[in-house]
């Protein structure tokens, strides 16, 4: 992960020193033609996806991708800015993948984390890994929603309260190591396989001893990543990896695509980003995605509360024994 420089898209005056270590430079400038060129064909199939599938779009995305006014270059920080400035909000540069701890901390103080990194030709229409293109396309036009930009900072600040454990490091650093080792086309099969596995072992590991952080990470994905709102089989698309990736949104749309309602159970389901997924979950709207939050935060206070009083007898049951507080 690249230092923060006193430059990068306003470090110094946005995020606190515990977050700016994840942040990059720009360097706008280092952009070769070749990525320039790979923008605009992402831009070029991106109207081509709206053309073809509009009504199947949440129509806060629609005028979310008018509003950003995307130029036939890859924008430049302060342009984006610019544009997103009646949003409240505003993006840094950081390198792919951050933690999710430092990923909320951003998002809660109203800034979002952009990868200065853009996905190589062959990729155009999934790419392994979150990029700019992802970032760009996917995640800030929703930005220009008010109920979108509520349940995202309610979300990332619930984030901030729950409790994590040693695998959701570990998750960080196997998916993160994956989506490198995908995104290369010299990287050794070998070396993908040996990731996936591990990726797997970790999400095996998981599925009995999920923190609330990874419960947290997952609401994040279906809602944020994934996101459809309607009927099972009649829905509008918002979510960022959707909107951002032709090949996933035609996955969506595919007639063995399984979409189920969304509820406080969806948290038990994970996800692999490097992968096209078959099942989806679909909210009614952005109210039942901030429902489902609150419940799960009303659990975690539960559990908070629960440990606290267990903590307290324990210490009781040590001073009798000490003889403490006695006369």
């Amino acid at each position: 992960m690249a230092n923060a420089h006193p430059r990068a898209a306003g470090v110094n005056e946005v995020a606190a020193d515990d977050l700016r270590r994840y942040l990059a430079e720009e360097n706008h400038a280092l952009y070769e033609a070749a990525a320039h060129d790979v923008w605009r064909e992402v831009l070029r199939r991106n109207d081509d996806l709206l053309q073809e599938h509009g009504k199947w779009i949440h129509p806060a995305y629609l005028e979310g991708i008018r509003s950003l006014a995307l130029p036939t270059r890859i924008p430049r920080a302060d342009e984006l800015n610019a544009r997103l400035e009646p949003t409240g909000w505003r993006i840094v540069s950081v390198d792919g993948y951050i933690p999710t701890v430092a990923y909320a901390g951003l998002m809660a103080a109203s800034i979002f984390p952009l990868s200065r990194v853009i996905r190589r030709p062959e990729h155009i229409d999934f790419a392994p890994a979150p990029d700019m293109v992802h970032d760009v396309l996917g995640h800030l036009p929703m930005l220009f929603c008010p109920e979108f930009r509520r349940y995202l900072q309610q979300l990332a600040k619930v984030m901030l309260k729950a409790r994590p454990n040693a695998l959701d490091q570990e998750f960080y650093e196997a998916v993160r190591q994956m989506a490198e080792l995908k995104s290369e086309p010299t990287s050794p099969l070998a070396d993908i396989a040996a990731a996936e596995a591990r990726v797997n072992r970790v999400n095996s590991a998981l599925a009995h001893n999920a923190s609330e952080v990874t419960a947290l990470r997952r609401l994040y994905v279906w809602s944020i990543e994934f996101g459809l709102l309607g009927e099972p089989r009649d829905f509008r698309a918002h979510g960022a990896a959707l909107l951002s990736s032709p090949a996933e949104f035609r996955a969506v749309r595919a007639d063995d695509s399984q979409t189920l309602p969304y509820s406080l159970q969806t948290l038990r389901h994970e996800n692999a980003f490097s992968e096209m997924l078959t099942q989806y979950f679909v909210a009614r709207d952005f109210t039942q995605y901030e429902s489902v939050l609150a419940e799960y935060e009303e659990t975690m206070r539960r559990r908070s509360d629960g440990a606290t009083d267990r903590d307290a007898r324990a210490l009781a049951r040590t001073g009798k024994k000490r003889g403490v507080g006695r006369a």
